[in-house]
């Protein structure tokens, strides 16, 4: 006589016992709680992005891209809620079905609430720390609990629901799953026919723009450096063209970035001004040149189509497609934003970029992967192998913070150093400029250690994607541009008897930037030019090189052209044939704007090009901030004197030639407004007592 087993069981008050079961049970409970938390959580993040940047592509695209959506979240939140599974039976192993399938759904639901509170109070809660920093754990374990605690009501409300609400609830799921899961599959990837040979490109050369953000040109082995290792951009400029005086147009990035992309002035590009939902005005960019420019030579009457370049960027810092800056690219990699790789004209792919789910992800790889933007770039690089391509790599290890890899920080840190800088923020800049914070020559020197070792770092990413083009046997047709948006101050620079840090200064470590060329098949090797060049001129030499017209809006005279002039004459050695050289740089930011030529550089307020503001600014008494400045950088080139009195016939020349050119552009001086590192700099100047005269507030419109 065989007697049965009887399963575990519980007895629920007023009712029979129910059985319990084993881990299938946990394994069925958190699979339909992954899936019920998958579609809320997908579903809440459709919603987002309908309301704010908007459903790509047209309605249906839009809709198929929701249920996309909803399916990456659930798939994602099965796999979480597997994983958790074993915490989940150990704590709810004696409870029955319903109970545990609760238990694991306000888990679930915790999980979610976790990424967004996490998400969203990023830029409030100890902004600036790295993710690993003790602040910002602790911080993540209190959002964690007030998640978990947020997921266990969440998850009440919904079991009082009715039982005809729930099933629904999770029909709607599946089947949303189901039509994600297929519009997923049918999605287009790849590059199509991007960048295809054919009788237009074939003898064109690829573009490679490497920018290296707040890279000193003097940090170089390449510029003279001695100290700092940087054996691939060395050994480019002893295969290519060194320019010894390039002058960036803006000392800080997106200006910059708008003249290096369009080869026009600040005041003909517009982008004035870094802010969060500030945009460039529509330019022509030189990736959008690249769709539809017309050959020029004997070649004149042809013209590129859309596809004959496929272009990319990848961009880590500030940089991102919503500022305008990257219109015409194909694909981007926004780093600072958590995008993954992007391309713009596929639905799926950018509405996914905007999911918080994998913005999450990203920003939890690149937290453990500094080079993650190089990696990105080098497989889309393998991608379109035996194509024609434009790249633009931003790698920003030299920007603050200044925190190397740690094979870069042992090159040059002093292991004896047991200061407070272990890395340098944008907060230590502002506590140095504050006097809330001193740093001693030990300081002073690990600072400039920790950016060596950035300078090293970005030389050793370049060696990375140079070899992956090395490989596919693309590197002697690829025409390779080595140059910075601008340069750094590292205490080596004084205004008013205070010390300088990081950029926004119109000193020459923040103007004089690198810029090399190599291209084997259209460029000598070995040459050095000492001549003046600027960053707008890069375009126009790219396209000269190409034997492209540069680029031009005949419906637009003022802003539709390029000021910059092709350098191709000059690194060739030839006489330079641009009608508009004239042999100046300039440069400006919301404060001043400055002149130099080989030997003089002048610089003036803003507001103080008119005579009267001219002769006020220089009387005696006037506000240090407002005066002019001339250096003579034939014997000063670090610009520790002053000598506008002692040379007046020079500023006087120098204010002429500005004044002209000042006046040539289509923006008024008077229509810049000032950013909010500007402004900054006006109360950091307030509170040391230089407010008089300033006027930075009531000058700035909303």
């Amino acid at each position: 006589m065989t007697s049965k087993v009887s399963s575990p069981s519980t007895t629920t008050p007023g009712g029979p016992a129910q059985p319990t079961g084993g881990y299938l049970v946990t394994l069925r409970a958190v699979f339909h709680a992954a899936i019920l938390a998958g579609f809320a959580l997908g579903t809440l993040d459709g919603i987002v992005i309908a309301l704010g940047p908007g459903l790509p592509g047209g309605l249906l695209a839009g809709l198929g891209c929701i249920t996309a959506g909803i399916a990456s979240y659930v798939l994602a939140w099965v796999l979480l809620m597997l994983a958790l599974s074993p915490i989940v039976h150990l704590g709810f192993k004696h409870t029955p079905l319903g109970v545990r399938a609760r238990h694991a759904f306000a888990l679930a639901l915790a999980a979610g609430v976790f990424v967004e509170l996490y998400w969203w109070t990023r830029p409030f809660v100890f902004y600036g720390k790295p993710f690993t920093s003790p602040e910002r754990l602790f911080s993540g374990v209190v959002m964690l609990v007030a998640s978990y605690a947020i997921g266990i009501l969440l998850a009440r409300a919904f079991a009082a629901r009715s039982k005809g609400f729930r099933f629904a609830w999770e029909g709607a799921a599946f089947v949303t799953l189901l039509i994600g899961a297929l519009y997923h599959v049918a999605a287009p990837s790849g590059p199509g026919d991007r960048g295809a040979l054919n009788e237009r490109n074939q003898d064109l050369p690829n573009v490679l723009l490497v920018v290296v953000d707040a890279l000193r040109a003097d940090v170089l082995g390449a510029y003279g450096n001695t100290q700092v290792s940087s054996p691939v951009i060395d050994d480019l400029a002893r295969k290519g063209v060194v320019f010894e005086n390039a002058q960036a147009q803006a000392p800080f990035t997106w200006t910059s970035f708008g003249s290096i992309l369009t080869g026009k002035y600040p005041r003909r590009h517009g982008l004035m001004k870094m802010k969060p939902g500030v945009r460039m005005a529509p330019n022509e960019t030189l990736a959008w040149h690249l769709k539809q420019a017309v050959f020029a030579g004997e070649a004149a009457g042809k013209q590129l189509q859309p596809d004959d370049f496929a272009s990319g960027t990848f961009m880590t810092g500030t940089l991102s497609q919503g500022s305008g800056l990257m219109r015409g690219f194909d694909v981007y990699f926004e780093a600072l934003v958590g995008h993954e790789l992007v391309d713009s004209e596929e639905p799926w792919s950018v509405y996914r970029s905007d999911l918080l789910l994998f913005k999450f992800k990203n920003k939890l790889t690149q937290a453990f992967d500094s080079s993650l933007v190089v990696s990105t770039a080098r497989d889309w690089l393998r991608e379109h192998e035996g194509r024609r391509f434009m790249a633009m790599v931003h790698l920003y290890s030299t920007h603050t913070p200044y925190d190397p890899e740690p094979r870069f920080r042992d090159m040059y840190v002093d292991p004896d150093y047991d200061g407070p800088i272990h890395r340098f923020d944008a907060y230590h800049r502002i506590a140095i400029e504050k006097g809330d914070f001193v740093p001693t020559p030990a300081d002073v020197e690990q600072i400039k250690n920790l950016y060596y070792g950035g300078v090293s770092q970005a030389d050793d990413a370049i060696g990375q994607v140079l070899a992956e083009l090395e490989r596919a046997g693309s590197l002697d047709n690829t025409l390779v541009i080595i140059t910075s948006d601008h340069g750094e101050s590292l205490g080596d620079d004084e205004f008013l008897g205070e010390t300088l840090w990081e950029h926004n200064w119109m000193y020459e470590t923040n103007l004089e930037v690198p810029l090399i060329m190599t291209w084997p098949k259209g460029l000598p090797a070995g040459r050095r030019v000492d001549a003046i060049v600027e960053t707008v001129d890069i375009v126009p030499t790219i396209c000269d090189l190409m034997g492209l017209e540069s680029p031009r809006d005949k419906n637009d005279p003022e802003r539709g052209f390029v000021d910059g002039h092709s350098l191709a004459p000059l690194a060739r050695g030839e006489v330079f044939q641009g009608d508009r050289w004239d042999g100046f740089a300039f440069a400006e930011n919301g404060q001043y704007i400055s002149i130099r030529d080989r030997d003089w550089k002048l610089v003036v307020e803003r507001n103080g090009l008119g005579e009267e503001a001219w002769a006020e600014n220089l009387a005696p008494g006037a506000p240090g901030t407002s005066r002019p400045r001339l250096f003579h950088l034939a014997v000063d080139p670090k610009e520790d004197r002053d000598v506008i009195d002692e040379h007046p016939e020079q500023a006087a020349r120098l204010l002429g030639e500005l004044r002209v050119w000042s006046d040539s552009m289509p923006v008024p001086i008077s229509d810049v407004v000032k950013s909010d590192r500007d402004l900054e700099h006006g109360e950091l100047l307030g509170d040391l007592g230089y407010a008089d005269g300033i006027g930075m507030e009531d000058e700035a419109p909303e």
